[in-house]
């Protein structure tokens, strides 16, 4: 890679990396001098249709550099015709794609519980405060049916309609129900609530409070499967290689995509690459120590595998090059002593702590509430409505028992009365 200020530096200087810091090693251990310098095409190596190579591969051919020294990967074609050192690096090959906008809304607060609940929840607001008010008013008129016991206050609807809600939302209110069966059915109205309201409280707090994160794909094999998402990858790199030589059934679907019905899906660098996928919905077949070392950098970038296509990346020289051994001895002492991982480590440290952290649930995993989650809570209120109107009804047809038997007794005492009055007489 340049470093930022690359223009006010000169030779080697203007150049940062991994490899840069590998070629760094390996001079120092075989004590030689060297140059960088970028091919002028910008190509990793591939044959043309007259025979030609280009990239770094024809640079080598050419006689034009000693060693390439890149993310190259070690195929057939290219070890037909240069020499590659032992593997420094494995690589794969994965997507790498842009991370979806999150959507948000001004009425979050609604989606911890489904539309189903939230109908239930206000149709049972509306039902049980009017059952209360009934159960109140019969309880109350029934009590007070007497002259010889005082009228007990009724809780007019409205006083009914804001003592249920009050009790849902925790308040306080300066009615209640003075009944049996208004205090049972209130019973089991504060039992709702307060399952009702736990369990929104602590879905509400998973919703706040995970990353959502919905990907478009789930796997590398999913791009095969649609459309919307273009894909594709370096012209004449390795990558390319792989899906034009390739006999698997999707990954050849894929190659027909790119090469054929969308061919301006291939980008001629790792930089418009990039671009491409960030602004617009495209995903981006790379090497996987490549993509990974952007999400690093980037985080607008997510990877998505599984990964395939293990290849190593080596050193090429020209053919039959006799330094070509010292070389590959340098780099298995590099990897002896730990000096390839602490490289490695340097670049591929770590996700910053500012990007997302991936690996948390997405909101698929955080879903809404169903019916069926909090269905036991609404049976239970059905049985304290069922409990509470049978207490209502007993206590109604006692309190008339009580009253048909005292005037059954006062009726008596007048009809005795006048009878006693005519044998006196």
């Amino acid at each position: 890679m340049k470093k930022r200020d690359w223009i006010m530096r000169q030779g080697n200087d203007r150049f940062q990396g991994f490899a840069v810091d590998l070629i760094e090693e390996v001079a120092q251990m075989l004590d030689f001098n060297y140059e960088i310098y970028l091919v002028h095409d910008g190509n990793f190596g591939s044959r043309q249709a007259n025979g030609e190579w280009n990239g770094m591969i024809g640079e080598l051919l050419a006689g034009n550099a000693t060693m390439s020294v890149a993310p190259l990967s070690i195929n057939s074609d290219r070890e037909e015709v240069v020499d590659f050192t032992k593997p420094f690096m494995t690589r794969y090959i994965n997507v790498l794609m842009r991370l979806p906008r999150r959507e948000t809304s001004y009425f979050e607060f609604l989606n911890p519980l489904s539309l189903i609940v939230w109908i239930c929840t206000l149709a049972s607001f509306v039902v049980v405060s009017i059952v209360l008010y009934v159960l109140e008013w019969i309880g109350t008129t029934s009590s007070s049916a007497t002259p010889a016991q005082p009228r007990v206050p009724r809780i007019t609807m409205r006083e009914a309609f804001w003592f249920i809600f009050g009790s849902l939302l925790q308040g306080n209110t300066d009615s209640s129900p003075s009944t049996v069966p208004g205090r049972i059915l209130t019973s089991a109205w504060w039992f709702f609530a307060l399952i009702l309201i736990s369990s929104y409280t602590a879905n509400l707090a998973a919703f706040l409070t995970v990353k959502k994160i919905n990907t478009p794909i789930k796997s590398v094999t999913d791009l095969a499967q649609q459309t919307k998402i273009k894909y594709g990858t370096v012209k004449s790199s390795g990558v390319m290689s792989f899906f034009k030589n390739t006999n698997i059934e999707h990954f050849a679907k894929m190659w027909a995509q790119m090469s054929e019905l969308e061919p301006d899906s291939m980008v001629d660098n790792t930089s418009t690459g990039f671009k491409k996928a960030k602004e617009e919905d495209y995903a981006f077949f790379w090497d996987t120590t490549v993509n990974k070392y952007q999400t690093i950098i980037d985080c607008d970038f997510m990877e998505i595998g599984p990964p395939f296509d293990p290849k190593g990346f080596g050193i090429g020289v020209p053919p039959g090059a006799t330094y070509r051994e010292e070389l590959s001895m340098a780099i298995l002492k590099l990897s002896d002593k730990g000096k390839l991982h602490e490289l490695e480590t340097r670049y591929w440290g770590g996700r910053s702590s500012a990007c997302p952290d991936l690996s948390k649930p997405s909101s698929e995993e955080t879903s809404a509430l169903q019916i069926e989650n909090v269905a036991g809570v609404f049976f239970i209120l059905v049985g304290g409505i069922v409990i509470a109107a049978v207490v209502c009804l007993g206590e109604y047809v006692g309190h008339a028992l009580i009253r048909a038997s005292k005037l059954d007794t006062r009726r008596s005492k007048l009809v005795k009365e006048p009878a006693e009055s005519d044998s006196f007489l």
